[in-house]
C-alpha cells in the first residue's frame, strides 16, 4: 500500500512538472494568382514567412507542418531551415487524426494551412477562437494554443491566444507577382 500511495505521489508530482506545449497555428503567406490551381508566395508573402521564422527560432519548435500546396510549403521553408526541423506534411482528409498525434507528440510546433482550415482545427481541439473566418486578405493572424497537463488527471488544459505578426495585412491589397527564386 505504502509503495501504491508513493508511486501515485511521484506520478502526481512528475505530472506537475511536465512542460507547456506550444501549438502555433497560422494560415500561409501572401499567395500570387499563378500558378492558378497552386500559387506560389508573393514576394510580400516571402518577407512575411522570414518574419515568421524569426518570430518562432527561438520557440524550441520540434516539428513543422504543412499541407502540400506551395504557398503552405513556403511559408514553413524559412523557419525549417533556420532550425533544421523538416517540414511534415498532413492532409485536410486526416485532420482530426493529424491533431491528435501533434497533442501527443508533446513538443512545440507551427502548423501551416489555409484560411478555411485553421479555424476549423483549433476548434476541433474544442476551443473557440474569438474571428468567425479569416478573410482573403488577411496573413497576418497567429493563433497559439498551449497545452498544459492536467495534475494527475490525464488529458490537457488548452488555452488559446490570438496574435498577429508581421505587417498588418490590407483589406484590397491586390497579390503581386510570385517571388523571384
Amino acid at each position: 500500500m505504502r509503495s501504491t500511495g508513493m508511486m501515485f505521489l511521484f506520478a502526481l508530482l512528475l505530472s506537475g512538472c511536465a512542460p507547456t506545449v506550444r501549438l502555433y497555428f497560422v494560415r500561409h503567406a501572401e499567395k500570387s494568382t499563378s500558378p492558378a490551381g497552386d500559387p506560389d508566395l508573393t514576394e510580400a508573402g516571402r518577407q512575411r514567412a522570414e518574419v515568421l521564422s524569426r518570430t518562432l527560432k527561438r520557440h524550441d519548435i520540434g516539428a513543422i507542418h504543412s499541407t502540400d500546396t506551395r504557398r503552405t510549403r513556403q511559408t514553413a521553408a524559412p523557419l525549417s531551415q533556420a532550425t533544421g526541423v523538416p517540414v511534415s506534411l498532413y492532409s485536410q482528409d486526416t485532420v482530426q487524426r493529424f491533431l491528435y498525434a501533434l497533442m501527443d507528440a508533446e513538443r512545440n510546433a507551427l502548423v501551416v494551412g489555409h484560411s478555411n482550415t485553421v479555424l476549423g482545427m483549433i476548434r476541433s481541439l474544442g476551443l473557440e477562437p474569438a474571428k468567425r473566418e479569416i478573410a482573403d486578405h488577411e496573413y497576418d493572424n497567429l493563433f497559439l494554443v498551449t497545452m498544459k497537463p492536467k495534475n494527475g488527471l490525464g488529458g490537457y488544459d488548452l488555452n488559446l491566444k490570438e496574435r498577429t505578426y508581421g505587417r498588418k495585412s490590407v483589406p484590397g491589397a491586390v497579390p503581386g507577382p510570385p517571388m523571384k527564386r
